[in-house]
Formats: structure tokens, sequence, C-alpha cells
């Protein structure tokens, strides 16, 4: 049981000396609050009571937590070793946490370290009514804090037309956890984000590929630079579409954001050629390309496709399709001729030494299915939520899956 407020101003206060803060900041709260609607008082009371008690179980019994209008405020009675580095591993740990939850899984976490006078201290009195940057003084210049990672506006404050980045996880089947994160532009119609190349082939946007490119890749680089920085890794999967690719001017551009990234690190950029699926020759030239410049390969094939000799000579570690759309209305899971199509897929893909992913995964009883067949990687609404950060590298068995799925 941490500290209440009075009692931790009290202390501070006795021993006159600064305090260090620690803030955690739930991006994306707009969308929780928009899925939740009418319901959204109780969510919001269960959120916030459930972060206090995951963050209080892993604090001193001297520390204090205080929930805010937009996260929650960490004082500490005594400071780590490296502030900055514990309450990024501290955030990271909570989101883990609220991902476990259908009704949280698109929630993000900002973390930052300041330190305060004890004099100053019964400012944060307020906290529980105002957000954590208008209730702090301005963090120490000595002090260390920790940079907040790229994140996407909220979809309330872009215009129609907008191009917004957001981060689709990947679960990996194998090690039953989650391991890569798509990075992915989306486009604002009508008030909600849709995904950039549907609201394309529908008419519904007049956004170019390029914007689309240029977003996705400008927000992985972003991401990977700001980690590296905390000395961390992840693994980000990107599409370019071929269009893009094609045109010399566009190439250059989208070459030179690629190699702005340090050469170690662009082995954990995944590149797809979008455009291409039925044009497998065309496909492996534009990754050949790609490959030159460093960078892992994707290549997008048609379900149950088993002719990969084309893509021989290119260093493909992944081999991705899109999930198939139901026989019928009453259909459920995967036909057997699916099943066998799925699975000679994964058989000509590990001739090449490259591993299999299925996307727009609409249901568990086709992921499942999926599984059986030798599919190891897969994403969708129905495996876990689009989000505007990405999702953190975590253990996420098959039964937790399901408890989502049926929650939602």
């Amino acid at each position: 049981m941490t500290a209440d407020l009075k009692t931790f101003i009290k202390r501070a206060m006795a021993r006159g000396e600064r305090i260090d803060v620690g803030q955690f900041r739930l991006v994306n709260l707009a969308a929780v609050r928009e899925k939740a609607g009418d319901h959204w008082p109780s969510a919001k009371k269960k959120v916030f009571a459930a972060g206090t008690q995951f963050l209080a179980k892993r604090l001193s019994d001297d520390d204090a937590v205080i929930p805010c209008e937009e996260g929650f405020l960490v004082l500490f009675a005594e400071a780590p070793d490296d502030p900055a580095t514990f309450l990024a591993e501290l955030g990271e740990a909570l989101m883990a946490f609220f991902l476990g939850a259908t009704e949280t899984a698109a929630l993000g976490i900002e973390s930052a370290a300041s330190r305060v006078a004890a004099d100053e201290i019964t400012q944060l009195a307020t906290a529980s009514t105002t957000p954590p940057s208008s209730s702090t003084s301005a963090p120490d210049k000595t002090s260390s804090t920790a940079s907040p990672l790229p994140r996407s506006r909220p979809v309330a404050e872009c215009e129609d037309g907008d191009v917004l980045a957001h981060y689709r996880p990947l679960w990996d089947a194998q090690k039953q956890s989650i391991a890569i994160n798509a990075a992915l532009a989306k486009v604002v119609v009508g008030g909600r984000a849709l995904e950039g190349r549907r609201a394309i082939s529908t008419g519904m946007s007049k956004v170019s590929h390029f914007d689309l490119d240029a977003c996705a890749l400008d927000t992985a680089i972003a991401m990977m630079t700001a980690l590296a920085r905390k000395q961390k890794r992840i693994t980000l999967r990107i599409a370019l579409h071929a269009s893009c690719w094609s045109d010399r001017d566009h190439r250059a551009a989208l070459s030179a954001r690629i190699e702005a990234l340090p050469e170690p690190a662009r082995k954990s950029l995944l590149v797809r050629i979008d455009g291409l699926t039925d044009q497998p020759q065309k496909q492996a030239m534009a990754l050949a390309e790609l490959g030159q410049l460093g960078v892992g390969l994707m290549a997008e094939i048609p379900f149950g496709a088993t002719e990969l000799d084309a893509f021989s000579g290119c260093s493909v570690s992944l081999f991705s399709c899109a999930s198939p759309a139901p026989s019928n209305a009453n259909s459920e899971g995967m036909m057997d001729h699916d099943a066998r199509a799925l699975n000679l897929m994964v058989k000509a893909a590990a001739a090449h030494s490259a591993a299999t992913y299925m996307h727009d995964v609409r249901d568990l009883l086709v992921l499942k299915a999926a599984m059986a067949s030798g599919v190891r990687f897969f994403s969708g609404q129905s495996v876990v939520p689009d989000r505007t950060a990405p999702a953190p590298g975590q253990p996420l068995s098959m039964v937790d899956l399901y408890r989502m799925h049926k929650a939602a």
C-alpha cells in the first residue's frame, strides 16, 4: 500500500529536499472513451483504479500514486538509481497490462521523469482534476528526462483528408507473444480513421499512395530512432506501394529516408511492396532493389500460393497473405480445402527458409485452423486491435486472445 498524498507531502516537507516525480500519460484515451459510449464514467473509474493498483504494487510503501485527468503521477520518497529508465520500463509494463484487456487494448503510455522542490509539492494536490503537465513545476535542468515516444494525433483533432500513423500488432503463434508491429497510415474520413489503401480503392479519399508511404516510413524511423536512444530495439513492418517505388522521384525520397536510418537498425525494418500480389516477378525485382538498402523483406502473395520461385534470389524472410473471406454468411472457421491450400503454402515458404503471416483475420476459428496449418504470424481486429503506439513485446497466449475476443 503506497502513501496517501497528504502523508507524502508531510514527509517530503520534513525532509526538505527535491522530489523525483514520474508522469504516465494515457495515449489514445479518447478512443477508449468513444468505444465505451454511455458506459464511459464506470469504464473510466475502472481504468484508473486498475492502473493505480498496478503501479502501487510496484512501488514502495513510502511512494505515492496520484490518478490524474490523463494518466498518473508517481511521487518517489527515494529516487530510483536511474529514474528515466525505471519509469520507461514501468510504463511499458503498464501498457502491457492495459493491452491484456479488450476495452483498454488501444491505450498507449508516455512516461517522463522530472523533479520538484519539496516546498512546491503541495501544487500536486490538484493533480486529480488537472492533467499532469499543468500540475507540476518545470523539470530540473540537471535531471534525467525521458523523451516521449512519437505518437499519432487524436482523430478528434484532425480534418477530413489528414493522414495519421497507426500500429498493428502481429501475434507470434509459435512464441505465443506479440512479436512485431506494423506501422501503417490511415486517413480521416467523416471523423473516422480508415485504412489508407482501402480508402483510396473505394474512392472514399483522394489521398496519394506516396503520402501514405511517407507517413508510415517516417513514423517507423522516428520510433526506431527514439527507442535506439533508450538502447532498445523494435521490429516494425511497413508497406510501400508499387506505384511509388516505380516513380523515380518518389523512390529517391523513400530511399533517402531509409538510408538515414543507421545500417544496423535497418534489418529491424521489414518492408513489403503493395500492388503486385499477382505479379511475382515484378514484386521480386522491387524487393531485390529494396534489399540493397539493407532492410528486411516480406513478400505479399495470394492465399494458398505455392509457386514462389520468383523470390528465390531476394532473401525474403516472411511471406504474407490475406485471410480468406467466409464462403457464406453461416460459415465458421476455414473450409477444409482452404486449410490444405494454406498447409502447402507454408511448406513452400519453408523451402525458401521463410515464415508465413496472415493478416485481416476476422475470426479466431480461422486463426486456429491457420495455426494448425503452420502459419506463424497473425494480425487483424480479431487478434489485437490497431493502436496509436506500438504494442510491447509480451507473452499473449491463445487463451488470452479468446478471452479478449469474448469480452469485446
